[in-house]
């Protein structure tokens, strides 16, 4: 037995080494052992499309009703979809495009593979709103860069949508204008606006006027008792005088020189002495004129050799008396303001507008001024006007740019440094559709609603969408029309259903 068994070792051994030089000799011959490849494992391959057969869904449009499909790319079997699954393009050998999908899935490099409504971005359960289309991103070629679509939201049961608090409402369309807000305040017409003072140091002897008194251009407001006043009129009335004689005696001069009666040198003086006297006269004069004197007072002030101390202090514009400071007797400089007169009819509208809103403001552009009322019941008064100036300069503490406007002031109703809002017109009335704010929920960078198709469906709709002076709407410029029902309240749990990775996205249990 012992032998038998010794005789059975050697066998085997000497089997095992035949085995062994035959499979290093000859490899070819060894039976492979082991588990087959996962690419000889998915059966047949569609050459023609590059996925598995058994995933091709262009070949057999048959197989969208067995297979699951990917909720987020559509009519592509989730198999093989390697934008979520990455790992499944080697375990297939699919070669995705530069879009993440399988070639001849991608309706931007294959679109005669698909029709209308039925691509590998839109589907079933995928809804192509037009956004891709018209928003989509395009790369260096011109052509559109990958684009998803979002799914439609199906409840479990028609009664769903009132248990979780789903209402709707329709889009309206309605005449808006789109406005500006921004604080403001009043202040007077700086070109119809004049700071009165006496033109030399004296005594007020006269003035006249009381506040809101309306004036006109030139009248006397003020009577200044100043010496220098007289000391001026005295000049002026004594140069007059000496060169009318001046210009006298050297006419007599030049009779004589002509008749070689005198010498020229003496003909000479006389012109000289008549031309001193002139620039004197000259320097007197002017000195009036700049007290104001016109010539009617010039020739007042040689007729009756006038030479009183007093100067008429006028107002150069029409309009009301808004400060006086002036009292008789009291001491003034030419720096002491006595009145200021301003012309109420207009008045002057300073606006702060932010710095992000300033480059939609312009001269022209019509501008409504509401003055903050003293009471919660009162109703402010609306002054209108338009925009005359923007600023150049932005505050650097507030962050705002000043805007003036002018405003016309029948009645006198406004007043300098009233507060209040203006609102300014920066665009011209137009149809505007317009949803609530509530309808609207932010989804990767975009504004979406959700459209009631039934009782159980809500389609995702992307959309454009710019502030209204109303806070609680905003204004579509694109991707909804009137009388769409929108979802408004519960909006937010419709956009957990379409959110990337969410569970059961599309289907609210």
């Amino acid at each position: 037995m012992k032998k038998i068994l010794i005789g059975a070792s050697l066998a085997l051994g000497l089997g095992a080494l035949v085995l062994a030089a035959v499979a290093f000799l000859r490899p070819d011959l060894t039976p492979k052992l082991g588990v087959a490849s996962t690419k000889d494992d998915y059966g047949l391959y569609c050459k023609e499309h590059g996925v598995p057969e058994k995933f091709c869904t262009l070949c057999h449009p048959e197989l969208k009703e067995k297979l699951l499909l990917c909720p987020e790319h559509g009519n592509i079997p989730e198999d093989v979809c390697t934008k979520c699954h990455p790992e499944n393009a080697e375990k297939y050998d699919i070669k995705p495009c530069e879009h993440g999908l399988p070639a001849h899935f991608c309706t931007t490099c294959h679109p005669e593979n698909f029709k209308e409504g039925d691509s590998a971005s839109a589907g079933p359960n995928l809804i192509d709103d037009g956004w891709c289309k018209q928003f989509g991103e395009k790369g260096a070629d011109g052509k559109p860069k990958f684009c998803t679509f979002l799914p439609m939201v199906r409840l479990a049961s028609t009664e769903l949508a009132g248990e979780v608090g789903l209402s709707t409402a329709p889009v309206i369309e309605e005449e808006h204008t789109h406005e500006l807000s921004a604080n403001a305040e009043t202040a007077y017409n700086a070109n119809r606006y004049a700071e009165i003072h006496p033109r030399v140091a004296g005594f007020l002897r006269e003035a006249t006027p009381d506040l809101g008194r309306s004036m006109k251009a030139g009248d006397r407001v003020a009577v200044v008792d100043s010496a220098e006043v007289s000391t001026a009129k005295a000049q002026y009335i004594t140069s007059r005088s000496a060169y009318e004689l001046a210009k006298d005696v050297f006419g007599r001069t030049g009779v004589l020189a002509a008749s070689k009666v005198i010498a020229d040198a003496k003909l000479v003086a006389d012109r000289s002495a008549m031309n001193q006297a002139e620039a004197t006269l000259l320097d007197a004069e002017q000195r009036l004129r700049n007290f104001r004197f016109d010539d009617a007072g010039l020739v007042r002030i040689l007729r009756e050799k006038d030479t009183r101390p007093l100067l008429d202090v006028t107002t150069p514009l029409g309009g009301t008396v808004v400060f006086r400071h002036a009292v008789l007797g009291e001491a003034v400089e030419p720096t002491t303001k006595l009145y200021t007169v301003a012309d109420v009819s207009t008045m002057w509208l300073w606006i702060h507008v932010f710095e992000r809103d300033v480059p939609k403001v312009a001269p022209g552009q019509k501008v409504a001024f509401a003055v903050l009322s003293s009471g919660p019941d009162e109703t402010p008064d609306v002054f209108d006007g338009e925009v005359t100036w923007v600023g150049t300069e932005v505050d650097e503490t507030t962050r705002t740019t000043r805007v003036r406007a002018e405003l016309p002031n029948p009645g006198g109703k406004l007043r300098a440094n009233q507060f209040g809002k203006a609102r300014i017109r920066v665009e011209e009335p137009h149809k505007a559709l317009v949803v609530s704010k509530g309808a609207v929920q932010r989804h990767e960078g975009v504004d979406v609603v959700f459209l009631k198709q039934s009782e159980s469906t809500y389609r995702p709709q992307r959309i454009k969408s710019t502030a209204m002076d109303r806070k609680d709407a905003l204004e579509v410029v694109w991707g909804l029309k009137a009388g769409e029902s929108v979802v408004t309240d519960g909006s937010f749990l419709l956009k957990t259903e379409i959110m990337k990775g969410s569970i059961g996205a599309g289907c609210c249990d």
